[in-house]
């Protein structure tokens, strides 16, 4: 028990020492550009909030502050900043306790909408996703809650026509599932979908389903190769 103690006061006494060598040799630098990164470095690395003071730079010292806060999981620090720093805080803490509420909060839209998509992305939860302003962030929400669930009817919600018909190609093909390829808007797409499952369960029957003919000779073709490849082996 003694020696665990000791060995705890050493940690301590070292992280402190390696901590003031670390500030003196910022402060020996004469540029401040160079000393601010290397405050903020120092800073983060012995996750030291009395160190980010000794930064010059209003954004670099707000940005130290932010990276203490999200580094200790505190928001009473993230609460001390300034700027847009204050939201990033704010929603990387909200990100790691999983809490839609803190998301609310933030004034930056950027950070409300990332926060939203990844606690949603974590929880599986695609109503979420309709919390989220900017298109790209909100069907990639969807997109990515689709493929992790392997749920096509959430890729209903994605308006962009090459990502909405990706989303549905990959849950097909993951459950090897032709009919879900009828949901692709885009019929190359849809025939190459079905090709693609027929080859995957060797059932040339399910080449009938397309369309183009082209796509649905090849398709045959290769059916019958991975058969008689099935056969060899």
């Amino acid at each position: 028990m003694k020696k665990t103690i000791l060995l705890i006061i050493t940690l301590t006494l070292l992280t402190v020492l390696i901590g003031c060598n670390m500030e003196k040799s910022c402060a020996a630098s004469k540029d401040p550009i160079s000393r601010d990164d290397c405050y903020l470095e120092k800073a983060i690395k012995i996750i030291s909030l009395s160190t980010c003071n000794n930064i010059q730079s209003d954004i670099v010292r707000n940005s130290c502050i932010a990276e203490i806060g999200i580094k200790k999981n505190e928001l009473l620090i993230c609460s001390s900043v300034e700027g847009k720093a204050k939201d990033y805080c704010i929603a990387k803490i909200a990100i790691s306790k999983k809490d839609f509420s803190l998301c609310n909060e933030l004034n930056t839209q950027y950070w409300s909408d990332i926060c939203n998509k990844d606690i949603a992305i974590v929880k599986n939860d695609h109503s979420v996703c309709a919390e989220i302003i900017n298109p790209i962030p909100k069907e990639d929400c969807y997109d990515t809650i689709a493929r992790n669930t392997s749920n096509a009817e959430i890729c209903s919600y994605i308006s962009t026509k090459p990502l909405h018909d990706g989303c549905i190609r990959s849950i097909a093909i993951e459950t090897l599932n032709e009919k879900l390829c009828d949901k692709i808007k885009m019929s190359v797409q849809r025939d190459a979908c079905i090709a693609k499952i027929a080859v995957l369960r060797k059932n040339e029957s399910v080449c009938k389903e397309i369309n183009y003919k082209f796509i649905k000779e090849s398709c045959i073709s290769r059916v019958k190769l991975a058969l008689n490849q099935s056969n060899e082996n």
